[in-house]
């Protein structure tokens, strides 16, 4: 049976004029209906909210309610809310709510939800909507999420059953906006499942652990795949274990204080031995960079197996130094008889200097070779790739002496070389193949690289240069060779070299420092310089490997990014204008302090908001079209004015610049405004 309205009156009426309240005795008493129905109305004005009632007694008191209408105060949510009667009227709409279709609440007010713009705004979705509008007037509170793609928004909702005054039933629409939320929730999903993906299938050993105390303290926290095969391991049997658990004894010692470089410089690279569960030594190459997990550091390292790299590094010093401190004489000779480089053993057994034997041919040291012979050795090397025979060689005092020479003939981008050892037959059988593959890897490594490296023994000579360097010193490779280091270099920049080069030597270990050189004609260049030991059988260190980088550019690309970045903030934070920064969203990055002086807002009470709210609504769809051409077009910079709503509700009029940040496809990544107030002028104009 239906509520009659008129009932609903004359109870109202009565507790009107009762204001202190009256039981349900007293009220059928006065008005001519009975007990029961009495009981049903009132039962629905306080479900409704026009009526309170209190205990007093045994008896219950009713009197009209004094709280604030529901509508005013839906009115000042932030969400979006909608009520519907039964027969799918709107009967209210907040202000959010409008403004996210795009209409006015007067435009909604009364219509049945079918002749509004709802139905096209959720489009696919409003059955779904619709369905849930249903259930909530039947009595069924239902709660849901929409997608609207249109929009690029994602919705959740709540339907709540209510019944209005007069005793119709209806529902409650709250719509709240959870875009931000699920797009957070889909790149931490795709960067959860990227870094999986590399952590899975990665060829490096990839190791999680705690950092309690130093690096090899804590607990492992997940291993890959990769670990338990290296290391002969279960993933169970790792996770139950620390670092210290698979560090060799004799390489705990290196890794001590490394725990607090990580957690200071966020990032680490080491190298030691690890033991497997069968107690095999691996040497590692360790990179640790630190993060947080759960409020806890935790060190992320990737391992990698460099047992390849250190037989080979081993190989290639055993190799230079044979080359380098040989007995025998060695010649590297194009095909045209010109030395290309000699060693101190073919100095020292024909009494020239290097320069002196540099600037001379095969014909100027073997008497016996003449160019016919030449070219028939020549094509004979080429055909066989090398060659043993017996010649004489011709000293510096003239005498004359017998060699066995055994010749090899290599390539080396496209570049013909024949490698002569001038030696004692048996000597030539025993160090012929090291010697021939060292000094090529040498050679090529060292003439290849873009860094200037060089070699210098315990007496301060240069032993090698690479010709990067030479060119670096503006001398040539003869000059350099077997003189002082000092000679090059100015005291300062030579003094500096010296006591890296006499720590090395003293400790044995590598030393990597960076820093500016004063060259002699004043200019100042930066290098980063790693200086390697190394050593010859017995262990003792009998000469340095450098290796300098210039670094110049990227020194000086770092600074000017400091002091734009300066400037930048400077002008910032002492313009009269408002300067903002937005997403392509605009949404508040950055805005300057000026927002306090001009508006009224502290920063942190603006940033990370949309600045649309902040603008007037007459002016809203411009801006909105405005942003939607900048989208568009290949437009750089826009002006545009419009008010802006100061924090004591006013709204002040600006002239807006807008300069559009691109990526290299054009899509807008950035918005960079800069607000002028021109309330004062525009107030002057007609």
């Amino acid at each position: 049976m239906a509520l009659r309205r008129e009932i609903t009156a004359r109870l109202t009426d009565l507790l009107r004029k009762n204001p202190q309240g009256l039981s349900i005795t007293e009220i059928v008493k006065q008005i001519n209906i009975n007990r029961n129905t009495a009981g049903r109305y009132l039962d629905n004005l306080l479900i409704s909210g026009q009526v309170e009632m209190r205990h007093f007694g045994m008896a219950k008191i009713y009197r009209l309610s004094e709280r604030m209408p529901v509508s005013s105060v839906l009115s000042l949510s932030s969400e979006f809310v909608m009520q519907i009667d039964n027969s799918l009227r709107v009967v209210f709409l907040n202000k959010p709510f409008a403004l996210l279709i795009g209409a006015d609440e007067k435009e909604f007010t009364g219509k049945n939800i079918e002749f509004t713009k709802i139905p096209s705004f959720f489009d696919d979705t409003y059955p779904e909507l619709l369905a849930a509008i249903r259930e909530g007037i039947s009595g069924t509170e239902f709660r849901g999420e929409l997608d609207l793609p249109a929009c690029g928004c994602s919705f959740s909702y709540r339907v709540v059953p209510i019944v209005f005054a007069n005793g119709q039933k209806g529902a409650s629409l709250i719509f709240e906006d959870i875009t931000d939320r699920k797009q957070g929730e889909a790149l931490l999903r795709e960067s959860e499942e990227k870094f999986r993906t590399l952590f899975n299938n990665a060829s490096d050993m990839i190791m999680l652990h705690s950092l309690i105390g130093d690096m090899v303290d804590g607990h492992y926290i997940e291993v890959n795949e990769v670990a338990c095969q290296k290391l002969h391991y279960s993933r169970e049997e790792l996770l139950a274990m620390a670092p210290r658990d698979l560090v060799a004894e004799d390489s705990l010692a290196s890794v001590s204080g490394l725990g607090r470089e990580l957690l200071d410089e966020g990032h680490v690279t080491f190298e030691m031995i690890l033991l497997t569960k069968d107690r095999k030594r691996i040497p590692v190459e360790i990179n640790v960079h630190l993060f947080v997990f759960k409020d806890q550091p935790v060190g992320l390292a990737i391992i990698r197996d460099i047992t390849l790299r250190k037989k080979a590094e081993h190989q290639l010093q055993l190799m230079k130094t044979s080359i380098d401190s040989a007995y025998d004489e060695i010649f590297w000779m194009d095909m045209a008889g010109n030395f290309l480089y000699v060693n101190d053993a073919a100095c020292r057994v024909t009494g020239y200097s290097r320069e002196e034997l540099m600037a001379m041919t095969v014909f100027d040291l073997d008497p016996d070779f003449s160019p016919a012979r030449w070219q028939e050795s020549i094509a004979d090397l080429r055909k066989n790739k090398k060659q043993f025979f017996q010649t004489r060689h011709r000293r510096k005092d003239g005498v004359i002496i017998d060699v066995e020479i055994g010749s090899v003939y290599v390539t080396r981008e496209k570049e013909e070389i024949s490698f002569c050892f001038v030696r004692d037959i048996t000597e030539r059988n025993r160090i012929e193949g090291a010697l021939k593959e060292s000094e090529a890897r040498y050679r090529s490594l060292a003439e290849a690289s873009r860094d200037m490296i060089f070699v210098v023994d315990r007496d301060d000579r240069v032993l090698y240069i690479n010709q990067r360097a030479a060119d670096f010193l503006h001398t040539s490779l003869g000059e350099i060779t077997g003189r002082p280091r000092s000679a090059f270099f100015s005291p300062e920049v030579s003094e500096g070299q010296l006591r890296g080069l006499h720590r090395v030597f003293s400790t044995g270990e590598p030393v990597r420092s960076e820093g500016p050189m004063t060259l002699y004609n004043g200019e100042v260049l930066w290098f980063d310089h790693a200086l390697m030991p190394i050593s010859d059988a017995t262990g003792n260190v009998t000469s340095v490997l450098g290796v300098s980088r210039d670094i110049t550019k990227r020194i000086a690309a770092e600074q000017e990014q400091r002091m734009n970045e300066e400037k930048s903030r400077f002008i910032a934070e002492h313009s009269v204008d408002i300067i903002h920064r937005l997403d392509p969203d605009c949404v508040l990055l950055y805005t300057s302090p000026s927002v306090t002086t001009l508006l009224g807002y502290e920063p942190e009470e603006v940033l990370g908001k949309s600045v649309l709210g902040m603008i007037h609504p007459d002016d809203l769809p411009g801006v909105i079209q405005d942003l939607h051409g900048i989208h568009e077009s290949g437009k750089q910079t826009t002006t545009s004015a419009f008010r802006f709503r100061h924090k004591n509700g006013q709204y002040i009029l600006f002239e807006t610049t807008t300069r559009i940040i691109r990526d290299q496809h054009g899509k807008v990544m950035e918005f960079l405004n800069i607000s002028r107030d021109i309330s004062g002028r525009a107030g002057k104009n007609p």
